[in-house]
C-alpha cells in the first residue's frame, strides 16, 4: 500500500527504532541493530524486544501525533472535543466543536491541525503487530527460555491485541480505514488498497481480540507488567467497548451487540483481577498499575517514561502543584461540571478531581488535579534540589475497571433493563461516596450513565467517543450548553477528516464525506 511505504519500509522484517524501546523490564530492551530475519526473531529475547516495539509504538501514537509539542493526542481527541474545556489556549477548541456547521473552512486551508487527520501513527503499530505473527511462529521451541507454549502464546496474543486496538481506535476517529491484517515482505513495492468499511473493521476486531483471549493469560509475570502489558482482561474489556461501538453502527439492531458487551464485562469482573480501589486511593489510580487499572500507557517517572515540562497532564497545572509555573492552557467548562456534581456534596470526586472547585468558582482558577492528585501526590522533579524537571508521574488511562462497570450500564440501559443499569452506576458512585440514585432521581436511565460515565472518567479521552456512541453529542443539557448540530452529527461529520499527507501515495483513497470541500 503505497500510502504506508514510508512507514513500513524500516521495520519490514522486524527493525525496531531503538528511540522507542524504553520502558523498564518488557519495554528496556537493547536496540535491535539488524533488519534481517535471518539475524533477528530467533529467539525469546528477539520476541520480547518486538512486543516492546509495539508498546512503544503505540505509546508514541497516543503522545507525540501533535501540534506545538504538547505531546497529547489521545486527549486532543477524547476530551478536548468533548465539552470538558471552556477553552484550551494552544488548540483553538472552539475550532474543535462550535456552532453552525462546526469547523470553519479557514481552519482546514493551512496546515492547522494537520497531524490529527494522519492515521500513519496507527499503522506502524499494525505493521509492527503483522511483523510478529509472521515469525513468532517459527521460533523454535528450544530457543525459549521459559514455558515455550505459554511464552509464544502470549507474545502473539499481544500482537492480536495491539493491531485490534489500533483499528478500534482509528475506526473511531475516521470510520472506514484501509485493511492490511498480512505481512508484507516487500511494503515498499505495495499496491495502493481503498478504505474497508468500518463494519468490516470492528468484525476484524472482534476476530483479533478473541483471539487474544484465547492466547493470554490473566495473570502477570510481576508487579511491574501490571495494566501496562495486555493480558486477557484487557482483551475482554476491549472487546465490550468494540461490541458496544458496533451496537451505535448497527442503530442497536443487532441484539448480540448489547448482550456480547455485557458478557465480556461479566468475564472480567468475574475473574476477580480487579477492583475498584478506595476513594482516598484515587491518585494512586491514576498514578498507575492499581488493582483498577486494565490497560494503561506507562507514562511513570521511575520507568523514565514521565513526559519532562510538557504532555496533557502537565498543561492542566499551574502553582501550587508545580513550583513556579504560574499558569496554564485550559479553562474548564464550569457549566458542564455543575450539571454533572452537585457542589458542594458528598461526592469526593468534586474535591479529588478538581482543586479550587466551589458553587462561584472562577473557571480559570479550577484545576482539573485528578491525574496530579490533590495533594500533589503525582508530582514528580527531574531535578528535586531546585525543583526543576516537573512532570505529572501518572499514566494514560485506556481502561480502567470503574469504566467498564459504567460500560456495561450502558449496555444495561440500551436494553431497557434500568436496576442493573442502576446497580453498576451506583457501585461506582458508593465508591466516590455519593448519594445512591433510584428510579425516581432519574428522567432517563441513558442520561443518567452518560452524565455518571462523564463524571468518574472526566479528561480520561473518553467522553467524545461517549457522546459519539450514544448519540447525545448533539444534546445542549447534557454539554453544558456546547452545541453540535444534528444536521452535522447525521452526516457523519463527528469523524474527523482524512489527513492530505495519504492522498499523495495514494490516489484510491477518499476524504470523508463531510470534509468534501472543507479540508484542501
Amino acid at each position: 500500500m503505497n500510502c504506508l511505504k514510508n512507514i513500513f519500509t524500516v521495520m519490514a522484517a522486524g527493525l525496531m527504532l531503538s528511540p522507542l524501546v524504553s520502558c523498564r523490564k518488557l519495554l528496556n530492551q537493547d536496540p535491535i541493530n539488524s533488519p534481517y530475519s535471518n539475524v533477528f526473531w530467533q529467539n525469546q529475547r528477539d520476541a520480547e524486544q518486538g512486543a516492546a516495539g509495539g508498546y512503544a509504538l503505540l505509546r508514541r501514537a497516543l503522545t507525540t501525533n501533535t501540534d506545538w509539542d504538547q505531546s497529547m493526542s489521545h486527549f486532543a481527541y477524547g476530551s478536548l472535543p468533548a465539552f470538558e474545556f471552556a477553552d484550551y489556549t494552544t488548540y483553538d477548541v472552539r475550532a474543535l466543536v462550535k456552532g453552525g456547521d462546526g469547523f470553519s473552512n479557514a481552519d482546514f486551508l493551512g496546515s492547522y491541525l494537520d497531524k490529527y487527520h494522519d492515521w500513519s501513527p496507527y499503522y506502524k503499530i499494525i505493521t509492527q503487530a503483522n511483523i510478529m505473527l509472521h515469525n513468532i511462529p517459527n521460533i523454535p521451541d528450544n530457543q525459549f527460555t521459559d514455558n515455550p507454549t505459554r511464552t509464544r502464546n502470549r507474545f502473539l496474543g499481544e500482537a492480536y491485541f495491539l493491531r485490534a486496538f489500533s483499528y478500534f481506535y482509528m475506526a473511531r476517529i475516521w470510520g472506514d480505514v484501509p485493511a492490511v491484517f498480512q505481512y508484507d515482505a516487500d511494503p515498499a513495492h505495495s499496491t495502493n488498497i481503498p478504505r474497508t468499511s468500518e463494519k468490516t473493521i470492528l468484525d476484524s476486531c472482534v476476530s483479533d481480540l478473541k483471539n487474544a483471549i484465547r492466547l493470554l493469560p490473566w495473570e502477570y509475570k510481576s508487579g511491574t507488567e501490571r495494566a501496562v502489558r495486555a493480558n486477557r482482561g484487557a482483551a475482554f474489556g476491549l472487546l465490550a467497548h468494540v461490541y458496544m461501538w458496533k451496537n451505535f453502527l448497527n442503530k442497536g439492531q443487532v441484539i448480540s451487540d448489547v448482550t456480547n458487551a455485557i458478557a465480556a464485562v461479566d468475564s472480567v469482573e468475574n475473574s476477580g483481577m480487579y477492583q475498584l480501589e478506595p476513594y482516598a486511593n484515587y491518585p494512586k489510580v491514576f498514578h498507575g498499575k492499581s488493582n483498577e487499572g486494565i490497560f494503561e500507557i506507562n507514562m511513570q517517572a521511575a520507568n523514565g517514561e514521565q513526559q519532562i515540562q510538557t504532555g496533557f497532564y502537565y498543561s492542566l497545572m499551574k502553582a501550587p502543584f508545580i513550583y513556579n509555573k504560574s499558569s496554564k492552557v485550559d479553562v474548564v467548562n464550569l457549566d458542564l461540571i455543575y450539571s454533572l456534581y452537585d457542589v458542594p456534596s458528598s461526592d469526593v470526586r468534586t474535591n479529588y478531581f478538581f482543586s479550587g472547585l466551589t458553587d462561584n468558582s472562577n473557571a480559570y482558577d479550577v484545576i482539573l488535579c485528578k491525574f496530579a492528585g490533590p495533594n500533589r501526590e503525582n508530582i514528580s522533579y527531574k531535578n528535586p534540589g531546585d525543583n526543576s524537571g516537573a512532570s505529572v508521574d501518572a499514566n494514560i488511562m485506556l481502561l480502567r475497571y470503574a469504566d467498564l462497570l459504567l460500560l456495561r450500564a450502558e449496555a444495561y440501559a440500551d436494553q431497557g433493563n434500568e436496576g442493573a443499569a442502576l446497580q453498576d452506576i451506583n457501585t461506582v458512585r458508593a465508591r466516590a461516596q455519593a448519594t445512591p440514585r433510584t428510579a425516581d432521581d432519574i428522567d432517563n436511565i441513558k442520561w443518567e450513565v452518560l452524565r455518571e460515565r462523564s463524571r468518574e472518567l472526566y479528561g480520561e479521552g473518553q467522553r467524545w467517543y461517549d457522546l459519539v456512541r450514544t448519540g447525545f453529542l448533539t444534546n445542549q443539557d447534557l454539554n453544558g450548553g456546547g452545541i453540535f448540530p444534528q444536521s452535522r452529527f447525521d452526516a457523519d461529520g463527528w469523524k474527523w477528516p482524512v489527513g492530505r499527507v495519504l492522498f499523495l501515495n495514494n490516489n484510491v483513497i477518499t476524504q470523508n464525506s463531510f470534509w468534501l470541500g472543507k479540508v484542501k
